[in-house]
């Protein structure tokens, strides 16, 4: 019984091995998400502007509209602020806006 579960879970590995071949395959397993180009620099604006770690994004909306990428998103910190931020053009800053109780 403990064998036919063995067999069944390593079958995902064996077909994404065919599929990806070996290297590709260490690489799927032990790759990272890559972070977009964007979230660095809203971070080092942030910590800069701000003295804002980033703990997480959330209500994030990301669209490519006319070739340029649109960003929105809430960013809190780890001191428990939070900041609306939005981006129209890569080329631009964010611009922040701190959630206050009743705004956000």
């Amino acid at each position: 019984m403990l064998a036919r579960a063995a067999k069944s879970a390593a079958l995902p590995l064996v077909v994404m091995a065919a599929v990806f071949g070996f290297a590709g395959l260490v690489s799927v397993l032990t790759s990272r998400p890559a972070v977009a180009d964007w979230q660095g620099d809203l971070q080092r604006q942030l910590r800069q502007d701000y003295n804002c770690e980033v703990s997480f994004l959330s209500r994030l909306e990301v669209r490519r509209i006319n070739g340029q990428e649109i960003v929105f998103a809430r960013a809190h910190c780890t001191d428990q602020r939070s900041f609306d931020v939005n981006r129209n053009n890569e080329a631009e800053a964010f611009q922040v806006k701190a959630c206050d109780v009743q705004a956000c």
